[in-house]
């Protein structure tokens, strides 16, 4: 089959696509259909990713010219795409439409396609089977196994994360006969098990370790790291098996058996420490150090700061809260905190608001909802009724205490009180706070649909 560079006015959806459980008769009624129950939410994604990235060049168009038309036999949600973005008044309504403009409004959308041109559908048959019925022995797609997909994403997946952590700590207390073991232990048998304790957001945040690219971080003092870290080694290593650790309320009930051991967040550091694997040999104060010279002064190097300081809620993601609020959520979390410190502190009150305002809304939650304190108060006793998790101690004192610097009252100052100059740590420490209440929230609606 041949190739040809084709105007995505040029293009017509097909009428007869498997996709639809009957056979559409128009563009509006195929591009419906495509949109029908949760195909929405997907063609919004596939419309930002192409926007941002363009489409993949990794898989064509499959085309076959009837007449003067030419029917999309493969592609059929990403021309259909194209063409709300182009024309948004083709989606079947307002709202969708409103989406889809904007959207396109923010960047580029490719006006051609690179398309292969079939001759009929039987020609194109045996190709577009292969693309969509699974592996068929080797033939077809044959999907990546955990390892490879690891291995392909370097350092972003949990087990490759603690690999990096395992490193780390054997780097940081080389001469630690016995924490070296079990970390040996681990990084031999139970590395996955590692790496699901350290994918959980709340289980780093009180362990004080942050990922940036290829160094791990660490917020708190070295000597303050060596108990927690010698005993989730020793745990993991010996009694502490997968059962145990499988799901969150596992995971924060080992928080809290824990909690003598961890590090207080008081001892918090003013600038974190780093492990590079670049210097798999230096423990994280020497990584730090600089000597001065006999003719200059001495001063602190500048260190970058790990990705979840750098913007709003860094290392927080949103899967089941409303379109409307993933899309608010995803946009200030592109927000600089250094750079906008302003916008970034006014974004803080507004996520906090809207996303408990949401879970509130598809709930059902009616008690507490007459001011902000009320509704972050009702999210907070609907996830963490005791009040025993660490993770969230934080968003429980800022909201219900009147106390303290960062109380609710700030975020409100922040939108109404144009005296308030919002300091950057304010802002980082709101989106700590809070970001761990997003998660349990976001988690909460997933259980509640199941």
């Amino acid at each position: 089959m041949k190739q040809a560079s084709m105007h995505v006015a040029s293009l017509t959806l097909d009428e007869m696509n498997p996709r639809h459980s009957q056979p559409t008769k128009s563009l509006e009624e195929s591009i419906a259909a495509l949109l029908e129950e949760k195909g929405a939410p997907k063609l919004l994604r596939l419309a930002r990713s192409i926007v941002d990235r363009g489409l993949n060049p990794t898989e064509l168009i499959v085309v076959m010219p009837v007449g003067d038309l030419n029917i999309v036999l493969e592609g059929n949600r990403r021309v259909a795409t194209l063409k709300l973005l182009h024309k948004p008044s083709l989606a079947p309504t307002e709202q969708l439409q409103r989406k889809f403009a904007a959207i396109a409004a923010s960047g580029e959308v490719p006006r051609r396609v690179q398309c292969v041109v079939a001759e009929n559908r039987q020609h194109a048959a045996p190709w577009i089977k292969l693309r969509h019925t699974g592996e068929n022995d080797g033939v077809g797609v044959v999907k990546w196994s955990p390892a490879e997909i690891s291995r392909f994403g370097g350092r972003s997946t949990p087990t490759e994360k603690a690999r990096l952590l395992t490193d780390a700590v054997s780097a940081w207390f080389a001469d630690d006969e016995e924490l070296i073991a079990d970390v040996a232990a681990v990084r031999e048998n139970r590395i996955t098990n590692l790496g699901r304790m350290i994918g959980d957001p709340d289980v780093r945040g009180r362990l004080g370790i942050s990922f940036d690219g290829e160094s791990v971080v660490s917020n708190f003092p070295k000597d303050r790291m060596r108990q927690i870290l010698a005993r989730l080694f020793h745990d993991l290593a010996g009694t502490v098996s997968v059962d145990k650790i499988k799901t969150k309320r596992q995971r924060n009930s080992y928080l809290q058996q824990v909690e003598d051991d961890l590090p207080k967040l008081s001892e918090r550091l003013d600038e974190p420490q780093r492990f590079s694997g670049a210097a798999s040999s230096a423990s994280p104060d020497t990584i730090k150090k600089v000597e001065p010279s006999e003719s200059s002064p001495a001063k602190t190097p500048r260190r970058k700061r790990p990705d979840f300081e750098k913007r709003l809620f860094q290392s927080v993601s949103l899967r089941n809260v409303s379109l409307r609020t993933s899309e608010v959520f995803e946009e200030a979390k592109r927000l600089s905190i250094d750079e906008m410190p302003n916008v970034a502190a006014i974004m803080v009150r507004i996520i906090v608001d809207i996303v408990v305002t949401d879970a509130a809304d598809q709930l059902g939650w009616k008690r507490g909802q007459n001011d902000l304190k009320g509704r972050i108060g009702a999210a907070l006793h609907q996830v963490d009724p005791a009040q025993d998790k660490p993770a969230l101690s934080d968003a429980w004192r800022f909201s219900q205490k009147d106390e303290g610097a960062l109380v609710l009252k700030t975020l409100h100052q922040f939108v109404h009180s144009w005296q308030a100059n919002p300091l950057t740590s304010e802002v980082r420490k709101l989106s700590l706070a809070y970001g761990p209440l997003f998660t349990e929230i976001d988690e909460l609606i997933e259980k509640k649909r199941r």
